[in-house]
């Protein structure tokens, strides 16, 4: 199986990445709010195009569904139909939709003032060519935002679970880390800014089997591999009441010139 069919199936439809975030959501040290803290910075005016690239569920705009201004005109993509629908559910006719390629999009050049990628450039192999075309369709002085994450994001379970050498989640910390966001927007973009989530970033994980959930939805792993992260999660838990995920994520401004 290529890497983008693995994608589309580890995504084909929202229970895995529902997972994932409700960990995030529940055991999160931050002082904000994620998914209001994003939209806090889309900051598109009161009147705009926007697109979003590999929309998932539609998480942000679900959670912010009374801040998002009448004027603006969304479009929400995915890779997979199944993402596309579980959008659809949240917003509805607020939006338009279609399955699209970040690699290859269907919509003419400068069709948008705003282009928004959260949490998925890091699955893309090319992604210059993605980058080429998200820069294309924005208007000039267009806006893009993204999230990523960090070399450190998720260690310890990569540690005690470690994923195959071969499988998206080993090879999305080679790729559109916060330590490479800079350098890999620069050919397409201007003036780009890194800012991490605000305050201990560390999630203290009281359950233990959320915490095994989260690492099942990976797909790859079975229940024998889960067992040194069951036994020194257990450990900690019973210890000091909690057992430490190390996290590493930033939301990402640049402009197109």
């Amino acid at each position: 199986m290529s890497e983008p069919e693995k994608v589309r199936e580890q995504y084909a439809t929202n229970a895995n990445l529902r997972s994932r975030i409700a960990l995030h959501d529940r055991y999160s040290r931050s002082p904000v709010h994620y998914p209001l803290w994003i939209f806090d910075g889309y900051a598109f005016g009161d009147d705009a195009d926007v697109l979003e690239v590999g929309c998932g569920g539609g998480n942000i705009w679900h959670e912010n569904l009374d801040r998002i201004p009448p004027g603006w005109r969304l479009t929400l993509t995915d890779f997979s139909p199944g993402m596309v629908d579980a959008a659809r559910a949240v917003l509805g006719d607020r939006a338009e939709y279609a399955v699209a390629d970040v690699q290859e999009l269907p919509f003419a050049d400068a069709s948008f003032d705003a282009v928004i990628a959260n949490h998925m450039l890091f699955h893309i192999e090319d992604r210059s060519r993605a980058l080429a075309e998200l820069a294309r369709v924005l208007r000039p002085g267009g806006t893009f935002r993204a999230t990523s994450i960090g070399l450190d994001h998720l260690r310890e379970l990569r540690e005690l679970v470690p994923p195959p050498p071969d499988s998206q989640w080993a090879k999305t910390r080679e790729r559109f880390t916060i330590e490479q966001v800079a350098e890999e927007l620069a050919p397409f973009f201007v003036g780009v800014e890194v800012e991490p989530v605000p305050g201990p970033q560390d999630m203290e994980v009281t359950e233990l089997e959320p915490l095994l959930d989260f690492v099942r939805s990976r797909g790859d792993v079975s229940e024998a591999e889960l067992e040194p992260l069951r036994q020194v999660a257990e450990k900690d838990i019973a210890a000091q009441g909690y057992f430490r995920v190390s996290r590493a994520s930033a939301r990402v401004r640049a402009d197109k010139p």
